[in-house]
């Protein structure tokens, strides 16, 4: 199948590509398929490219790239909705807002999207525990990681 988009012209993929989301995204509910695209150019960051609108590509990074002790733990029954097995593959994203002056982007920590890699079903949570907010500053994250990476070497 193909896809024409703004972003990345036009783009190859298969059935076993698209993620699901029953409910959508925080205001694209009506945006449940989407890709996940990962130019080369983009890394770390990856994109969550919608099949319903070729304009809608949402930035996303995996939070541990930047932030390693990052964690949560899944309910019973969200684990259940998107039929997660012991042996099932997950990973998790967070949104990135990028804002004009790039100084001022953040990274939403507080409400992660799951990917079941085995079944590609998605969900975007909302953590209870909340040692993270929607607004972390992507810089001072990236900042932070450099320092943990230099104090790892020594």
């Amino acid at each position: 199948m193909r896809l024409a988009t703004t972003r990345f012209g036009e783009i190859s993929y298969s059935e076993k590509d698209i993620i699901s989301f029953k409910e959508g995204l925080l205001g694209l509910e009506d945006h449940t398929r989407y890709l996940i695209l990962r130019p080369p150019e983009s890394y770390p960051f990856a994109w969550l490219q919608s099949l319903e609108d070729s304009h809608t590509a949402i930035p996303v990074i995996p939070a541990q790239i930047f932030q390693p002790s990052y964690h949560f733990e899944l309910s019973d029954e969200i684990a259940k909705e998107l039929s997660i097995q012991k042996k099932d593959k997950v990973e998790s994203y967070c949104q990135v807002y990028l804002a004009e002056q790039s100084k001022s982007s953040n990274v939403n920590l507080l409400m992660p999207i799951v990917v079941n890699l085995a079944n590609r079903q998605a969900k975007q949570i909302v953590l209870e525990k909340k040692p993270y907010t929607s607004k972390h500053n992507l810089f001072d994250l990236l900042a932070s990681q450099k320092g943990q990476s230099k104090g790892s070497r020594d």
